[in-house]
């Protein structure tokens, strides 16, 4: 018997503390203690995914790297990223050939740049992500697809950008 509750004790404590795993400013070099994200470079003709896609990076950066104040100037690091393309194009059809679901598809360009020491932290290019939307289940708008296309490219940049420490 005590041999089942300590293996029970141990899958527990396992899994509280597989649980408890996120990345935090300490992933990144210790003397990155501010960082400036200015505004998203937006080479596509929607002027709205850019600033949605920043305020997201930077939800999720204050989220995943608390100890980080984000500032508007002169900080350790600089978080760039340019939204290179963007489309929305038919996914699935119905058999009478009406559109079902589309994808909305974004691509970005990343640069984490350390401003202290002058290197890059983290550099991607063309990372893409899309987002489905179904027109059958009365998801008629294109932002419900632009918006789930952010949300994974703002986890794809951030998970990304903080793994490389």
């Amino acid at each position: 018997m005590p041999r089942s509750l300590l293996c029970f004790c141990i899958l527990g404590l396992s899994l509280l503390l597989g649980g408890c795993y996120s990345f935090t400013a300490t992933s990144l070099p210790p003397h990155i203690k501010t960082i400036v994200i200015p505004d998203v470079e937006n080479l596509t003709t929607d002027p709205n995914l850019a600033q949605k896609l920043r305020d997201g990076v930077i939800e999720m950066f204050r989220r995943n790297a608390s100890g980080v104040r984000i500032v508007n100037e002169d900080g350790d690091a600089t978080f760039q990223i340019t939204l290179s393309g963007y489309s929305n194009t038919p996914e699935n059809f119905s058999s009478n050939a009406n559109v079902e679901t589309y994808k909305a598809t974004l691509t970005v360009n990343v640069l984490f740049q350390d401003n202290v020491k002058n290197v890059p932290i983290y550099e991607g290019r063309g990372l893409r992500a899309d987002g489905i939307y179904d027109v059958s289940k009365n998801e008629g708008e294109e932002r419900q697809g632009q918006t789930r296309a952010i949300e994974k490219l703002q986890e794809l940049i951030i998970s990304n950008a903080l793994a490389k420490w």
